[in-house]
């Protein structure tokens, strides 16, 4: 695994050697390193690659106020610093609506897209909850109680797998606060539902019935949004879908982005 920088101070892990390459986009609280069980057994057989989103991990936040189109360019410089000319998007929560602007905005830099625990649209409510959330955290920091900590998973796996709850909780524990609470706003804004009908490029829609940070209802607006996307509705999976399946999920990612090298390649 090689960390490199695109334009901006983007930091982003890359690693594969595949005919194919995939583009992990992380969610809130998250960072490039966010992607257990999924970043190196996708490496096997395409070269991955794994971004900080502006304002997380060992990327900068910079100086301009944040928004999707920014973030969407972001990874577009990823792409192009890491010499990817078309990837296989997979995009976590926050990381699923910055793929939703890449799609919209620029299709011809994605071969196809995975959206996981995300919404093409956000509510009155849960908005004004993302902008308390980006104002608690802006001023105290980000919670690090067990309640936290554990909210974005289905209950009980916690108790099941307490070191994947650690390695998560110390990736969030590092977030920029303001990087933080940055995202959290532009969270609190988007509508993609109409823009997304011109989508033609192939997408799965992946879901836990037991997430409580996303509504699956969100879910299945997407995927009639999006004209002929596939919806994965997962029970008892939380919002953290691509940890909690493990395997499951990297088998399900392949099904949509194909084989790739024979198994092994590094």
């Amino acid at each position: 695994m090689t960390t490199l920088h695109a334009a901006g101070g983007i930091a982003f892990d890359v690693s594969g050697a595949g005919e194919s390459a995939v583009l992990l986009v992380h969610g809130l609280g998250g960072s490039k390193r966010a992607w257990p069980g999924v970043f190196q057994p996708l490496a096997r057989t395409h070269r991955v690659v794994a971004m900080d989103l502006r304002g997380s991990g060992d990327s900068p936040l910079g100086g301009k106020p944040l928004s999707f189109e920014q973030l969407a360019a972001d990874a577009v410089a990823v792409l192009d610093a890491a010499s990817v000319d078309k990837a296989h998007v997979i995009g976590h929560s926050l990381g699923g609506v910055v793929t939703q602007q890449l799609l919209v905005d620029r299709p011809e830099r994605v071969a196809s897209a995975v959206l996981v625990s995300t919404s093409s649209k956000v509510g009155d409510k849960a908005a004004e909850g993302w902008m308390r959330l980006a104002d608690v955290v802006e001023k105290r920091g980000l919670s690090d109680s067990p309640s936290s900590r554990t909210r974005a998973f289905a209950e009980g796996f916690a108790d099941r797998h307490p070191e994947l709850i650690d390695e998560i909780g110390r990736i969030a524990a590092a977030s920029d606060r303001h990087g933080y609470a940055a995202q959290a706003r532009i969270a609190a804004r988007y509508d993609y539902t109409e823009s997304l009908a011109s989508v033609r490029t192939p997408c799965m829609i992946i879901q836990g019935l037991a997430d409580r940070l996303t509504s699956p209802g969100g879910s299945v607006i997407l995927s009639r949004a999006i004209r002929g996307s596939r919806l994965e509705m997962i029970e008892g999976v939380g919002h953290n879908a691509h940890i909690e399946m493990g395997q499951a999920f990297v088998d399900l990612v392949r099904e949509q982005i194909g084989p790739g090298a024979a198994d092994g390649t590094e």
